[in-house]
């Protein structure tokens, strides 16, 4: 394998991320220091500091010797890459195998003019990026302009989108995930007394503790501090929702969709059309009565870590999510359901739902007769499961009225529920691995059949629809009955 003439290192800021990958090695001189406090003193730990120093040059050698043997050559033709101290690794990947090619500058890094690249191949796993380094800011633009195309051009105007600020808003505060916010402010509560100093933490737990206090309206006081702190996660999640998602913009190119945006990380992506699994239009409850929805890509390498833009069109109403759509993925607009579940398919979807809804309160009331003493924190929490018991009743109920199958060219549309959401995915007939019609022994007197859909691109998902009728869907997917 010919190298290229001219080969490339990564920014010098790699070599603190190298270390920082050895510091569990950094325990030996620790627990050295210990035991030599425990034994001898001050006296003896001075006598065996020389290793302890020799061991952190030692890895710092080691990491200086892995940026300088990570080299790597990048044009529109390929990529090439060599590494290894001891072991040395040349590959080299076609610029058309690259999935999706992403640019990432955090907040932190901005002001150094540091740059995350990604690369990503359909080869490698779907957990990290195939390979990953640190770039000069310079480098990390000509990187991406290597994938630049002329853009699609409609009477005139260039394909691309730009979501308003409310539409940001309304994605941010539907989707926003309350448990990472609750690692978050435990994480700054934990640490408190020393970030802010000690007089500053306990301020703020006394704060908190009196807001607490004041919004209980009767509960008990865990419950209320217990909702104070699921809503405070929440809206910490939802701030960083609305940094991360800020600025939003989508361009079409001929191949390529060229994805930007975020404040706390600056994202740019360019991703092959061709890499493009499905889109997902989805829902939750609230957005659905609300008549709302956002569009989502399944990609590989688009989406891939917590921190990445995943809905390329936020929260509109459908007639302008569909005219964003047909704007920038005009082959993935969804068709009009042709296949809907068969007659007396209700209890498919919502026996189970109900009696999830049913058992809350029974087992409630028999946990106070057992546990009089606890009959407030009970009730509260009984009403606290309750509530997403009840609303996974309303998507259900959503699910049997429009879940349906329906076939435009290559393109099939799936509308089915999943947990919480809603979902209409376009997939095409190339993405799709597996077909999977199931007939329970009791839906083959019916001739009815749950469908499972599998695709893959970043991962394995399941498009899974309840009791349709067997002929229709063999029809639908070109199977024929092979009985």
């Amino acid at each position: 394998m010919n190298k290229p003439d001219s080969l490339r290192r990564t920014h010098p800021f790699s070599i603190f991320l190298y270390l920082y990958r050895f510091l569990f090695l950094l325990m030996i001189p620790l627990l050295r220091s210990f035991f030599s406090a425990l034994n001898g003193g001050l006296a003896q730990w001075f006598a065996g500091a020389w290793i302890d120093v020799l061991l952190v040059l030692f890895l710092f050698l080691i990491s200086t010797l892995k940026w300088m043997n990570f080299k790597y050559n990048m044009d529109s033709n390929e990529f090439y890459l060599t590494y290894g101290i001891l072991i040395r690794h040349k590959l080299r990947i076609p610029m058309h195998r690259i999935s999706t090619l992403s640019a990432l500058s955090s907040v932190w890094l901005h002001p150094l003019r540091i740059t995350k690249i990604r690369i990503d191949t359909a080869a490698r796993g779907v957990k990290k990026a195939d390979f990953s380094f640190y770039v000069r800011q310079s480098e990390a633009y000509r990187i991406l302009e290597l994938r630049s195309e002329p853009l699609q051009n409609q009477n005139g105007v260039p394909n691309e989108y730009r979501p308003g600020i409310w539409s940001i808003v309304l994605l941010s505060l539907f989707t926003s995930n309350t448990f990472p916010g609750i690692v978050m402010v435990s994480t700054f509560v934990s640490q408190a007394g020393k970030l802010l100093g000690e007089e500053l933490s306990v301020l703020l737990r006394h704060t908190f503790e009196e807001t607490a206090r004041k919004i209980a309206f009767g509960l008990p006081p865990i419950a209320a501090a217990a909702a104070l702190f699921l809503f405070i996660g929440w809206f910490v999640a939802f701030l960083v929702n609305l940094l991360q998602t800020k600025d939003l913009l989508t361009t079409r190119t001929t191949h390529t969709l060229r994805v930007s945006g975020g404040i706390l990380m600056r994202k740019r992506y360019s991703l092959r059309l061709s890499e493009i699994s499905f889109v997902d239009l989805r829902q939750s409850l609230l957005t659905r009565l609300l008549r709302l929805y956002s569009v989502y890509l399944n990609a590989i390498g688009f989406g891939k870590e917590q921190a990445d833009i995943a809905a390329i069109v936020p929260f509109s109403r459908k007639t302008r999510v569909l005219s964003h759509l047909s704007l920038l993925l005009p082959e993935f607009v969804p068709s009009d359901r042709t296949l809907r579940p068969g007659r007396g398919a209700f209890l498919k979807f919502l026996l189970w739902p109900a009696v999830y809804c049913a058992l809350i309160p029974v087992s409630a009331a028999f946990a106070m007769r057992l546990f009089p003493l606890w009959a407030e924190v009970i009730r509260f929490v009984a009403f606290m499961a309750a509530a997403p018991a009840v609303w996974y009743f309303g998507v259900c109920m959503l699910d049997f009225v429009s879940s349906g199958l329906s076939k435009e060219e290559n393109y099939y549309t799936i509308r089915y529920s999943s947990g919480f959401y809603l979902h209409t995915v376009v997939v095409s007939w190339q993405k799709i691995t597996v077909i999977d019609l199931r007939q329970s022994i009791f839906q083959r007197r019916s001739k009815k059949c749950d469908v499972s859909v599998l695709t893959r691109a970043e991962g394995r998902t399941h498009h899974k629809l309840r009791a349709f009728y067997l002929e229709e869907c063999l029809s639908l997917f070109g199977l024929g009955d092979n009985g």
